[in-house]
């Protein structure tokens, strides 16, 4: 049977491979060496280590990246990533919801709610809400699988943009 180069190229890394599995294997780790530094050593790290101090010294940090670092170091109150949980029944935020038109056309009637135009029983763009009833006065929406009505008065728009 006859074995070309190239496999005869490819067995020989696999044993080496295979040998220097074995060895690392079988070496002794790194970590149970104990290592004596000697008095001179440590006096002379201890030289740089106040050298660098002092190289450090000489960069000044502002109130804001002092203020960083006095935060950071500072417990969370709570994990900024963690989902909110559900509100209560009865606490929904009104001023999430904008009232700013009232359309009437015939048996038709629309809202404008938060810049979109909505008939009753359908649901509104930012999720969870349905339209209840819709008057010139104000709107009432009520959340999903939740028994509480959110009554929204209507806002004049000239508020917004005055802001």
């Amino acid at each position: 049977m006859q074995i070309s180069k190239r496999e005869r190229n490819l067995l020989l890394f696999m044993a080496l491979a295979i040998v220097g599995a074995g060895i690392y294997i079988v070496w002794p780790d790194s970590s149970s060496v104990q290592v004596d530094i000697s008095p001179q050593a440590l006096a002379e790290s201890k030289k740089s280590a106040e050298v660098l101090l002092q190289a450090l010294d000489k960069f000044r940090l502002s109130q804001r990246e002092i203020q960083t670092v006095k935060f950071s170091a500072e417990a969370w109150p709570k994990d900024p990533l963690a989902p909110e949980p559900p509100k209560p029944e009865g606490e929904v935020e009104k001023d999430k919801f904008q009232y700013t038109g009232y359309i009437s056309m015939g048996d038709k009637v629309l809202a404008v709610i938060n810049g979109r135009e909505y008939q009753v029983g359908e649901q509104l763009e930012s999720g969870g809400f349905e339209v209840l009833s819709i008057s010139p006065e104000a709107v009432e929406i009520q959340a999903q699988g939740r028994k509480d009505k959110v009554r929204v008065p209507y806002q004049d728009p000239s508020f917004f943009s005055q802001r």
